[in-house]
């Protein structure tokens, strides 16, 4: 297992140098600013889609997609990770992080709307993923298969490590619970929720999404409460580090934006294409639906990532590594932080004992708990990924040859799971980030090549909604072949809007 993760860990540094950082602050910049500034002109009508309910047999509605997507994109990097960027970028990857996450809202845009427009109806059910806007969009064949069978490696496979181990962890940490008693009945949760299918998932992060993300702001705010008179400055102790001017951290500027952009992706997953399946299963008029409502989840990821940044650094329960392997600072809130630091350690266990400072008898049990329901919603999208990706290298087989695979899937990911669940923390996170940044690469540099039809979809959306119409998209009337589908979905809706028409020119 040491020679595994030593090569993970190679690989990962390599995927995440500084190309890949250029890569993705450089595409956010791009596609915020030919999109309009997407993330903050349309909050208000965000906010809106998010309340409607409609769904059908092929497909669930906009609100529990959100509430998928949601419970995908805040998960154990929300918590466990951004312990990570601190350890190794210092208070100041706490900012790049936000600005990172805020600009990377129109990445998300981008794939989401585009899963959408390409997304195809199979067995009954709407499928859609970057493999689908890859063919269809620009014909593309090899690297549509190529990415297809990376996601199902990378997805339900490499990046479920951090999220396994986080969660066994936790309960290890503040229970005593063996790893491989808290992963053995996490791996049988999962495999109950995953049988089901998108339904099942979509029904479970609906129910668990909002309650976890409100408590754990709710527990954010007794601690702010508690250290009122701290929070000046961490604030300036953040800034000051994101730019190299901390007499402490100030030598840790390109560390610091370094682990900020890799936590926020590990984070938000935006540019990973991991949110379009779930959003490409929605019921919907306009591929901009889903393009709005997932990307405000960023929103909520960043809120919950930040919450966890305060948490640490307020209670002093963090610790900090200089690129060169020097011990910058060893927190003082806890007993624990100095044996993290000699372990080489960061993770769940700041953030437990962030929250035991202020509330010692349950605090650390309450952070397991909400970490637990962060990942294993996460896991599920995760699954869900995998899934997808089955149907599409499988499309031209026979249904039950699909239905034999992902049931093999169904089996498999609860052992790997568990697998994950008992190994150390740092391969664990490797093995996440390997994951994560082989499909960033691939991903974004095909979103770059669409971001025209992104642009176009975009501008259809906005001109019919200040128009005052419920926008309904016609692909024809934009140019955009293989997109057929919305020729049916939209059938009656356009059959509608042209006797309108008819009957204004008459």
């Amino acid at each position: 297992m040491e020679a595994i993760s030593n090569v993970i860990t190679q690989l990962n540094n390599f995927v995440w140098a500084d190309p890949i950082i250029f890569l993705i602050l450089l595409s956010s910049i791009y596609l915020t600013i030919r999109l309009g500034f997407v993330q903050v002109r349309n909050i208000r009508h965000q906010v809106h889609l998010l309340f409607n309910t409609s769904s059908s047999d092929a497909g669930i509605s906009p609100f529990a997609t959100f509430c998928t997507v949601v419970g995908y994109r805040v998960g154990t990097a929300n918590v466990a990770g951004v312990a990570v960027g601190v350890w190794s970028g210092g208070p100041g990857a706490i900012f790049w992080m936000m600005v990172t996450s805020i600009l990377g809202t129109a990445i998300s845009y981008a794939e989401c709307s585009l899963g959408q427009v390409y997304k195809i109806k199979q067995d009954g059910e709407y499928r859609g993923g970057a493999y689908y806007y890859i063919q269809n969009g620009l014909g593309w064949k090899v690297p549509a298969l190529i990415y297809a069978m990376l996601t199902l490696v990378c997805v339900p496979i490499l990046t479920v490590a951090p999220h396994a181990n986080s969660i066994t962890t936790g309960f290890q940490n503040s229970l005593g619970i063996p790893l491989w008693v808290s992963g053995l009945i996490a791996a049988i949760l999962l495999f109950i929720v995953i049988s089901g299918g998108i339904k099942r998932i979509a029904a479970t992060a609906t129910y668990i999404v909002p309650v976890m993300t409100l408590g754990f702001a709710l527990m954010t705010l007794v601690i702010l409460v508690s250290n009122l008179g701290e929070i000046p400055g961490v604030l300036g102790t953040i800034i000051t580090s994101a730019f190299g001017t901390n007499a402490i951290y100030g030598g840790m500027l390109g560390s610091a934006v370094l682990w900020g952009v890799k936590r926020s992706v590990n984070s938000s997953g935006a540019g990973m294409g991991e949110a379009v399946p779930a959003a490409s299963a929605t019921e919907c008029a306009h591929p901009g639906v889903q393009g709005l409502v997932n990307s405000f989840s960023v929103f909520i990821d960043l809120s919950v990532c930040l919450c966890t940044g305060l948490i640490i650094l307020l209670t002093d329960c963090f610790n900090v590594k200089s690129p060169d392997g020097t011990v910058l600072h060893i927190g003082q809130g806890s007993a624990i932080m100095a044996e993290q630091a000699a372990q080489d350690a960061a993770g769940i266990v700041w953030t437990q004992e962030g929250v035991a400072t202020i509330l010692p008898s349950i605090g650390s049990i309450l952070i397991a708990v909400f970490l637990f329901f962060f990942a294993f919603t996460t896991v599920l999208n995760y699954y869900y990924q995998g899934e997808t990706a089955i149907a599409y290298l499988l499309r031209k087989k026979t249904l039950k040859t699909r239905r034999v695979c992902i049931w093999a899937l169904r089996f498999v990911m609860p052992l790997v799971f568990f697998f994950f669940a008992i190994q150390t923390s740092a391969s664990s996170f490797a093995a996440g980030e390997l994951g994560v940044g082989l499909m960033v690469w691939f991903n974004v540099i095909i979103l770059l090549i669409m971001s025209n039809t992104v642009i176009k979809v975009y501008k259809d959306y906005r001109s019919q909604y200040k128009s005052g119409k419920e926008p309904v998209f016609n692909p024809q009337k934009l140019g955009i072949k293989n997109a057929d589908l919305w020729m049916d979905i939209n059938k009656d809706r356009l059959t509608e809007t042209e006797q309108a028409q008819e009957s204004k020119t008459s």
